[in-house]
């Protein structure tokens, strides 16, 4: 457990010293040991874990922390029998997300569908995304995320943020730029089906480059079975495809 308290006295203290962004860059650059260190199934962990959380609503001035089951919403739509419980993302997971992808975020556009309270909206923000959409079913849960793109007092590299209450399922993908899909678990294998699928046919429109980070990845053979992807990363907690430059250089 030594580590583990060195990665949270290094979380504590960079957010002090370095600010949020500060600390995603420098958590981009160190790779992902902090996601093992900080990964489910060790209490410890999720003590502190927890307790990091808490830091970051209080910096920032949001409300993003614990877990809501579905059932405890009321959202009236048939696929909520297909949805998980909300729970937000460590800010040092996020931030090892993107390492070794070679992504130029300037170009890209980042979606996160089942953005819940927008803890995943609010840590993307501080990269120069060309813009960030997030996509919450949940109106109760949706008007949390935008409560706290309000009132989030972190860095905004990306000034162009859009929320959308409305099903995963049913979501059109932007053709215009470079795709960076963001997934939490959000839903069970009818959703992701679906959602799949609507990637695959934006895909074949518009060829482009597409990242789908897909964190818990309880559905990753829906993914695994789409050919225009190629699995980079594969770990217990994570799964990175990759679609690669178009061939013939045909990306927007």
């Amino acid at each position: 457990m030594k580590i583990l308290r060195r990665l949270v006295g290094y979380g504590r203290r960079s957010l002090a010293k370095h600010g949020l962004l500060g600390t995603l860059l420098l958590a981009i650059a160190a790779s992902g040991g902090m996601v093992n260190a900080l990964r489910p199934g060790h209490r410890q962990a999720l003590r502190a874990q927890r307790q990091m959380e808490r830091d970051f609503d209080r910096r920032y001035h949001v409300d993003t922390a614990g877990t809501i089951s579905q059932g405890a919403l009321d959202v009236g739509n048939r696929n909520q029998l297909f949805a998980t419980r909300y729970e937000p993302i460590a800010v040092v997971d996020f931030a090892a997300l993107l390492a070794g992808t070679g992504l130029d975020c300037a170009d890209a556009t980042f979606v996160d569908l089942g953005s819940g309270k927008g803890r995943a909206v609010l840590l993307a923000a501080a990269l120069p995304f060309r813009r960030i959409v997030g996509v919450e079913f949940s109106a109760e849960l949706d008007a949390v995320a935008r409560a706290n793109l309000d009132r989030y007092t972190g860095p905004r590299a990306c000034q162009a943020i859009e929320l959308l209450c409305q099903d995963a399922a049913g979501y059109v993908f932007p053709e215009d730029t470079p795709l960076v899909l963001y997934l939490y678990n959000p839903f069970e294998e009818p959703v992701m089906r679906q959602v799949a699928d609507n990637l695959a046919a934006s895909y074949a429109r518009r060829p482009r480059r597409v990242l789908v980070l897909y964190f818990t990845p309880h559905c990753a053979a829906v993914w695994e079975r789409l050919p225009f992807l190629k699995r980079t990363r594969d770990g217990d907690s994570l799964h990175i495809y990759d679609s690669g430059e178009p061939a013939g250089g045909d990306s927007v």
